[in-house]
């Protein structure tokens, strides 16, 4: 059956259809080039007014692209522009996290610790600052030149023939530990500085309360002090400089309460008010304490109510003289704890007398066969990474481990309230360290963070030996204390300023205090009379201090042999066989043994491998 119309067919090579008609009208007119527009059908017409416009197009201006904010971050016209600005800001806030998470992980500790449950000990990574720094830039890092086999020389003996690979490893660790300690002492401006302001604040107290004087305690006065160490004063009374029996007296609850009244009225008369300090602090803890900023150096200062301290002194001092390398390694593991957050004892960490004597915890109890500051420091993160805090305490004066739940390191006082009931003792995971100054005093109490001390550390162990033995890192101190150059650049470079200038002005009056020096020589003997009772009074005042030291010291020697009968007679895990069991080494009755068949069979070559320098 034939269709009754006949259907029209356009067989132009273009053929109208309706898009095209729509982008005509649409889409052409707002074209910015001609050439652009799309063909028009051959089945329709152009008016003379479309030919026109073809012929003298009309100009558009270009096309503008909005560039849209998004939560993805910005546009931007490429993909590997795109990808520069992501990667650098993931790597930006990642820094800025790091400077929180040290803070995080301690409040989960705290927490933990407040009701009386266990936590899980977390590797904290260091604080990195936002300006990221090349590890090879690092102010402490070897140069290719220092690795001669001149330098190495210094720590090996060539003629026992040892491979030079782990000698030159194990050498250069301790080159680097010796090139860090240089590093981050403080230097001559710095030391200006420090001394400048230790006047500064002895002067400002001293025209308040004219009856005390300050005394330099800590760090400062035990030549441990770091360039950016805060500076700690005790407020003493003048009659207790020149009496040393007076000094070593607690003071009485009057006594007491009238000090704390004084340290009110420093505070709140000169301190908090003077142009010179800035974030004035009154605390009110167990010993009292005032805590301020110098507004110049930007050196932070403690004024503190506390009991005399020679005995730690001493022992320290003493420590330091018998391990000369103590010093060297008290840096670097100062360091590593300071840029992880660890070091804050108000947060659960450990301060500088506790990690002081946790090296030398480590030193003693369990020596290295190099005895430098590089065997120590492998020692000391392989003694405390692996140390059961759980069931042992340390005593370093005398040496010895004991249990921990049958002989608490404890005041009676306290001991009593234990026994009683009315104090919850320390949780299990916590470490007993016995102050060698102090047997009652427990260094590790304050140290809720111990897991994540020995969880940091057995990372940090685990990488120091993996880059020893490569050795092809930078620097081998570098994933311990890499963060701190730029974490303390802006203060150190500050300080070392501050140092410049006092410099400078000391040298401009120069002139000055010799011509003043000189005619204070030419004075009458009134003059000269008040010099010699300043100097027999100064003398007076030395001599006090050096007794008051060895009588400290003759009591620290009895306490310790007293301590020694103690230890003989109680019944507690012998040191060698608990050293093995804690370490997976032989006891000292084994080595001596070994020593004893090695020197009856007589002289053999000594080999030397990574198994016998400890280093893996």
């Amino acid at each position: 059956m034939q269709p009754s119309q006949t259907r029209l067919i356009c067989r132009a090579h273009n053929r109208f259809t309706p898009s095209i008609a729509l982008w005509q009208h649409f889409v052409g007119p707002s074209r910015p080039h001609p050439h652009q527009r799309r063909l028009a059908s051959a089945a329709t017409e152009q008016s003379e007014v479309e030919i026109a416009r073809a012929e003298k197009p009309v100009e558009q201006p270009p096309l503008r692209i909005i560039k849209v904010t998004t939560a993805k971050g910005e546009w931007h016209p490429s993909k590997a522009e795109a990808s520069i600005v992501k990667n650098a800001r993931l790597q930006y806030h990642s820094r800025q996290a790091s400077l929180t998470e040290p803070e995080r992980l301690l409040a989960t500790a705290r927490a933990a610790y407040k009701v009386a449950e266990d936590y899980e000990g977390v590797a904290v990574k260091p604080m990195v600052n936002s300006t990221p720094v090349k590890e090879s830039t690092l102010p402490w890092c070897l140069k290719p030149e220092e690795l001669t086999i001149s330098r190495i020389n210094r720590y090996i003996c060539l003629s026992h023939h040892v491979k030079n690979h782990t000698l030159t490893t194990v050498g250069r660790l301790n080159m680097e530990i010796e090139s860090f300690h240089e590093y981050t002492r403080p230097n001559r401006f710095e030391n200006i500085a420090r001394k400048h302001l230790i006047e500064q604040v002895r002067n400002h107290v001293r025209d308040r309360l004219p009856d005390y004087a300050l005394e330099v305690f800590g760090s400062e006065r035990t030549g441990i002090a770091f360039a950016t160490s805060d500076i700690d004063f005790r407020l003493m009374r003048q009659s207790q400089i020149s009496d040393p029996a007076e000094a070593k007296l607690p003071p009485t609850p009057e006594e007491r309460r009238k000090a704390i009244k004084d340290l009110q009225y420093l505070y709140h008369e000169t301190l908090s008010k003077h142009k010179a300090y800035m974030l004035a602090a009154l605390r009110y803890a167990r010993y009292p304490l005032i805590s301020v900023q110098d507004r110049q150096s930007g050196l932070d200062i403690q004024i503190v109510l506390s009991n005399d301290t020679s005995v730690s002194r001493v022992v320290m001092q003493g420590y330091m003289e018998q391990y000369p390398y103590l010093r060297q390694l008290y840096y670097v593991v100062k360091t590593m704890f300071d840029v992880r957050g660890l070091s804050d004892v108000f947060r659960g960490g450990f301060g500088s007398y506790s990690l002081f004597m946790m090296i030398v915890a480590s030193i003693k109890h369990h020596p290295h066969p190099r005895k430098d500051a590089a065997g120590a420091l492998v020692n000391f993160l392989k003694f405390w990474r692996d140390f059961d805090t759980t069931k042992q305490g340390i005593s370093i004066e005398p040496l010895f481990l004991f249990n921990k739940a049958d002989q608490p390191v404890v005041t009676d006082t306290v001991k009593s309230k234990l026994e009683e009931g009315t104090t919850r003792p320390l949780p299990e995971y916590m470490l007993s360290l016995r102050d060698p100054a102090d047997e009652t005093n427990d260094l590790g109490r304050k140290g809720i963070a111990i897991k994540h001390v020995q969880a940091t550390l057995k990372e940090l162990s685990n990488q120091l030996e993996f880059d020893m033995k490569v050795n092809t890192r930078p620097s081998l101190l570098g994933p311990l204390v890499g963060t701190s150059y730029m974490l303390n650049h802006a203060r150190r470079r500050r300080l070392n300023s501050y140092g410049k200038l006092l410099m400078r002005q000391m040298q401009t009056t120069l002139a000055a205090k010799a011509k003043a020096v000189r005619d204070a020589e030419k004075g009458g003997e009134d003059s000269k009379a008040g010099n010699k009772q300043i100097e027999e009074e100064t003398t007076k005042q030395r001599l006090a201090r050096e007794e008051r030291d060895k009588g400290w010291q003759r009591l620290v020697d009895e306490r310790n042999g007293r301590l020694q009968l103690q230890a003989e007679r109680s019944s507690v895990l012998e040191h060698g066989e608990a050293m093995a069991s804690i370490l997976g080494m032989p006891a000292v009755e084994e080595e001596a043994q070994t020593q004893d068949d090695s020197a009856a069979e007589g002289p053999r070559p000594i080999e030397y491998t990574p198994a016998a320098l400890h280093i893996v």
